[in-house]
């Protein structure tokens, strides 16, 4: 039957880049909608294209509520879920070599965002699906395949299909690494925030979400005529307004060290200008809590690791100045052996000296599943069946689709030594690999399913 499932994938994967080349022209940047529209009009619009093509296959379709929606093998009881999300992170496009939401194949690869996470993976499990059902395959369970639209927003869509729907008793997604990922470090979405009107400051802006180490911050300042150099700023005159741009490098939050910090880096730059005293202390507080080039919380002293699932991360992801209000975001993701509560404690203690506020956005706790599970071992198995390596279970600081439902783990998409740039710039993945990933979805299901 191997055999055969993967002929068909072959068969079916011209047609599968089409149509992914479809989906990725859809900016589908999950916004605050309406109730027809919950996550913006574009996630709408990827979610109705994404569950056409489904239907177009011969499956059976249904939306919930636009939330979120489900496509299924057959009508018999449901054994397994898997979920991608249709939803992706912003872009500068000015950053880009390829055109964000071309689409665009060149040297073997097809560029876009969304083409590894997770639009790229979601078609993947469609083909693979595609081809169990080209193969006869009558499965003794069905698959129920859940597809979203707000898992770079905190995965409110899960949250409203659990609401409505169980999850199936064993569930996998390819929002990740292979081989299979059943541990995923806790993780806080934060922020600090302080009322004030600056001398020369006019207006601060980096980052465009708080799960990624920002690649641009920008200052707009006035009264201050002397910008000492720095390869990474550019400073441009606009009459007697000044503003300081520093050009970083994007990271997924959860591998910071990939990245260089545009933010911290423009706190650090304006400490060297010539501020008046409350502005000073302002930003050398941040600029001794979030040191930059350092993502392991030292300065807020919450550094610290565990064997189990290695180093906290922490990242100042977005900093947000209107003239009236000062904000940053923060973004940490903390070992198995951490507490959650003191982790708040700790930070908010280290921005106290400048008089910030604390937000608590997200406080997930770590999410650990046995590794010795029949349902670990059948994935594992086939991964090492058809990649011809060996497979294992992994401990990351991403947060992916399951991190909030028991028994999940993620399982592909990104190979070991695969460099994507997911949540970059350039975002892309190989064809090779793309295809490959559709034959393990199809073994997996047909392996837990048949």
């Amino acid at each position: 039957m191997r055999e055969k499932i993967n002929a068909a994938v072959d068969r079916n994967f011209d047609s599968l880049i089409s149509r992914l080349q479809q989906i990725i022209a859809i900016p589908s940047v999950s916004v605050p909608g309406t109730a027809e529209a919950p996550y913006g009009e574009e996630c709408l619009k990827v979610l109705k294209t994404f569950l056409g093509m489904a239907e177009e296959d011969g499956f059976c379709t249904r939306s919930i509520d636009n939330y979120a929606g489900t496509v299924e093998y057959n009508d018999k009881p449901v054994k397994l879920g898997v979920l991608c999300h249709l939803d992706v992170v912003p872009v500068t496009e000015k950053n880009w070599t390829f055109r964000p939401f071309g689409g665009e194949i060149a040297d073997g690869r097809i560029y876009g965002r969304g083409a590894v996470d997770d639009k790229g993976p979601a078609m993947a499990v469609l083909y693979a699906m595609k081809a169990l059902k080209e193969c006869g395959t009558d499965l003794s369970h069905n698959v129920r395949f859940i597809v979203g639209c707000d898992e770079e927003n905190g995965s409110t869509d899960m949250e409203y299909y659990m609401s409505k729907e169980k999850m199936p008793p064993l569930v996998f997604t390819p929002d990740g690494d292979y081989p299979v990922i059943n541990i995923e470090k806790g993780m806080l979405r934060l922020r600090i925030r302080k009322n004030i009107s600056f001398s020369h400051i006019r207006k601060i802006h980096g980052g465009t979400v708080p799960n990624a180490v920002p690649s641009d911050a920008y200052a707009v300042v006035s009264g201050i005529d002397s910008f000492p150099g720095h390869e990474n700023v550019t400073v441009s005159a606009n009459g007697e307004m000044y503003t300081a741009e520093y050009r970083g490098k994007a990271a997924h939050a959860s591998t910071p060290a990939d990245g260089i910090n545009a933010v911290t880096g423009l706190v650090e730059y304006l400490c060297t200008l010539d501020l008046d005293d409350e502005e000073r202390k302002i930003f050398e507080n941040i600029r001794t809590a979030f040191v930059h080039g350092d993502f392991s919380g030292t300065g807020c002293g919450i550094k610290m690791s565990d064997e189990k699932s290695g180093e906290l991360t922490q990242v100042l992801s977005i900093a947000d100045y209107d003239g009236e209000t000062l904000e940053f975001r923060i973004d940490v993701r903390y070992p198995v052996s951490g507490n959650r509560d003191e982790l708040i404690a700790r930070i908010a203690e280290a921005v106290s000296p400048a008089g910030f506020e604390l937000i608590t956005d997200i406080a997930s706790l770590p999410h650990c599943v046995d590794e010795n599970s029949e349902f670990i071992q059948t994935l594992l198995g086939v991964y090492e069946k058809e990649t011809g390596l060996e497979g294992y279970c992994k401990a990351i600081g991403g947060g992916t689709y399951v991190h909030d439902i028991e028994g999940g783990v993620a399982f592909g998409a990104e190979f070991p030594g695969e460099e994507n740039n997911m949540h970059g710039n350039d975002e892309s993945v190989s064809l090779d690999s793309l295809r490959l990933n559709a034959k393990i979805i199809a073994n997996a299901i047909y392996e837990i399913c048949k």
